[in-house]
C-alpha cells in the first residue's frame, strides 16, 4: 500500500482547516462603530454581514431575526450605548424587534464582499 497519497490527502485537509480558522477570528473585545457603515442581510436572517470602515464583521442572532430582513434602518447597541458592538450583550434593533447578538466575527474585506454579491442577486 503506498501511503503517499493519503499523506498527501491529510496535509491538504490541515491546509483548508488552517485557512478556514484564519478567514475569520472571534472579536474578543468591544469596538465603537463609526459612522461609514454598511450592512448585508443574510437570507436566513440568522446573520447579517456588517463593514465599519476598513473592518469587516459577521454578526450572528441567538435566535433567527426575521425582521432584519423588511427593516430599512437598525440599530446596534450594547448595554444601552448606540453604535457599541462587543462580543456579549449586543442587541440589534430593528421597528419590529430587539435581535440578541450570540457571535461577532472579523471576517476579511473579500468574504464581506462575496455575502454583498450574493446578497444583491
Amino acid at each position: 500500500m503506498n501511503v503517499r497519497p493519503l499523506f498527501s490527502l491529510a496535509l491538504l485537509g490541515l491546509a483548508t482547516l488552517a485557512f478556514n480558522a484564519s478567514a475569520s477570528e472571534s472579536a474578543t473585545e468591544c469596538v465603537d462603530l463609526g459612522s461609514n457603515q454598511e450592512i448585508v442581510r443574510a437570507g436566513s436572517g440568522q446573520q447579517i454581514f456588517l463593514r465599519d470602515g476598513q473592518t469587516h464583521y459577521r454578526i450572528g442572532f441567538a435566535r433567527a431575526c426575521d425582521s432584519i430582513q423588511m427593516t430599512p434602518s437598525l440599530k446596534i447597541s450594547t448595554d444601552g450605548q448606540d453604535n457599541r458592538l462587543c462580543p456579549s450583550g449586543t442587541k440589534v434593533r430593528t421597528k419590529q424587534a430587539n435581535c440578541a447578538v450570540n457571535a461577532v466575527e472579523i471576517i476579511s474585506a473579500e468574504e464581506f464582499a462575496k455575502r454583498k454579491k450574493l446578497g444583491s442577486r
